[in-house]
């Protein structure tokens, strides 16, 4: 298997020389270039070849959230992943909205690191392990997640699919049941099989699942 290409954008010279010293030895990584000017790095993105950009949020010419607009705006198909010492949900939220698949912390080790960058070359969504319960403690109490495209690839059937969503939303059995029309013994069977499906246990087992998964947009 080809290595996965890794370009980086951020304006601290030291950390992109610690980023190559930590990724030179996995062989399933390479990294083809950095830029610490945004502006320049936009001029020459056609000709950047790269799976993966590893994209700062704190940078004085442009903000990471305006670059990665821009950079999907040119090509829509880019792989981004935000690599960050912002560990709140409102930086989380704008990078996500922004055209990120994925948000890691520059505090997180090594091993965390390269499976965000694998898990978004492969096209999934990724929120580090470290901050995973920020997003879950925001959006596992609110009513406007929404179901993305990729819902579709899921192995889930539709109507499970529909549950899932719901026990996200902190829908009781009961509830469930009056919303779809169906018995409670049936919500219930639905949950089970989502559960085992899912490998989950929870409704913030399920959230993050889902999340990871791409079935829902935060």
């Amino acid at each position: 298997m080809d290595p996965v290409k890794i370009y980086i954008i951020d304006d601290h010279h030291l950390f992109i020389e610690g980023l190559y010293a930590l990724l030179s030895d996995e062989d399933c990584l390479e990294i083809t270039g950095y830029s610490m000017d945004p502006n320049n790095f936009l001029d020459n993105l056609n000709q950047i070849d790269a799976d993966v950009f590893l994209v700062d949020i704190n940078m004085p010419v442009m903000t990471g959230i305006a670059l990665t607009k821009l950079i999907i705006n040119k090509k829509p198909e880019a792989k981004i992943l935000a690599l960050t010492m912002y560990n709140d949900y409102r930086h989380i939220e704008k990078m996500i909205k922004s055209g990120a698949l994925g948000y890691s912390l520059k505090s997180d080790n090594i091993k965390e690191l390269i499976k965000a960058i694998r898990s978004v070359a492969r096209g999934k969504k990724f929120i580090s392990e470290s901050i995973q319960e920020t997003v879950v403690n925001k959006i596992g109490t609110i009513h406007r997640i929404e179901e993305t495209e990729d819902i579709r690839k899921s192995s889930l059937t539709k109507r499970e699919l529909e549950i899932l969503m719901l026990i996200i939303k902190e829908y009781s059995n009961k509830q469930i049941a009056e919303k779809l029309f169906i018995s409670e013994r049936t919500v219930e069977t639905h949950r089970k099989n989502i559960f085992a499906k899912t490998n989950t246990n929870s409704a913030i087992s399920l959230l993050k699942y889902s999340i990871k998964e791409g079935i829902i947009d935060m």
